[in-house]
C-alpha cells in the first residue's frame, strides 16, 4: 500500500516554534493564519510559496518574530514520539512511503531528510496548494487508492476529493470535519495504527 503523510504537525512537532514566535499560545495563531491565508490562495486559483507566507503571516502575528530564524526552525523541526516507530513499523509491512507537503521542496527535503522516505512531493510542482486537486494529482501510483495521513481536516477532505483514502491524526485533540465523509480511519498514535494495520492485512 502507498501510504502519503503530510509533513507539519502531522510528523513534525512545531513546539520548538514557541521561542521564536513568543510562545505556544502566538505560534497557534501563526498556525492557524497561515492555514487560512493558504486555503483563501488556493480558493482564489491561485499559487504563492508556501514559506513566504509563513514568513508573512509570523510578522502579522508576532511583527518582532525573527523571520530568518522562523524558516531555519521550521527546516529543522523534530518528529513527534509515535512518528518514527510507525514509519518503521509500515515498512517492515512492506508499505511504500512518500510524503506531500505544501512547503517548497528543498524546505521538506532538509525537514525529512533522515525519516528515509521513497518519495518526497511539494505542492510547488503542481503550482497548487494542498487542498488543490493538482497537490494530490503529483502522487504517483498505480491500482490501489493510496491512504493520506494527515492531522489537518482540510487535508483530509482533500485527499478524499482525489480518491485517496485518509487517516485523520488527532494531534492536540482535533476532530475530523463536521458534516463531511468520515476518514477511514481516526488515529490518536501513529505507531499503533501502523502495528494495527498487520493484524488486519
Amino acid at each position: 500500500m502507498l501510504m502519503v503523510f503530510d509533513i507539519n504537525e502531522t510528523l513534525l512537532d512545531l513546539a520548538p516554534l514557541d521561542d521564536v514566535l513568543g510562545g505556544a499560545e502566538v505560534r497557534t495563531r501563526w498556525f492557524d493564519l497561515l492555514i487560512h491565508t493558504a486555503l483563501v490562495v488556493t480558493a482564489s486559483g491561485r499559487y504563492q510559496d508556501f514559506a513566504q507566507l509563513a514568513g508573512a503571516c509570523a510578522r502579522t502575528v508576532a511583527p518582532e518574530a525573527d523571520v530568518p530564524r522562523l524558516a531555519a526552525t521550521l527546516r529543522s523541526l523534530p518528529p513527534h514520539p509515535d512518528v518514527e516507530p510507525a514509519l518503521a513499523e509500515l515498512r517492515d509491512q512492506g508499505h511504500r512511503l512518500v510524503a506531500l507537503g505544501n512547503s517548497p521542496q528543498a524546505v521538506i527535503e532538509a525537514q525529512l531528510g533522515d525519516l528515509g522516505f521513497d518519495a518526497i512531493y511539494s505542492a510547488e510542482s503542481a503550482g497548487a496548494l494542498k487542498p488543490s486537486p493538482a497537490a494530490y494529482a503529483l502522487v504517483e501510483h498505480a491500482g490501489e487508492p493510496p491512504v493520506m495521513i494527515a492531522a489537518h481536516d482540510w487535508d483530509i477532505a482533500g485527499a478524499q476529493a482525489a480518491g485517496m483514502r485518509t487517516a485523520f491524526v488527532t494531534r492536540d485533540g482535533r476532530r475530523p470535519l463536521p458534516a463531511h465523509p468520515n476518514p477511514d480511519w481516526t488515529v490518536t498514535d501513529l505507531a499503533e495504527w501502523a502495528r494495527s494495520l498487520r493484524t488486519t492485512s
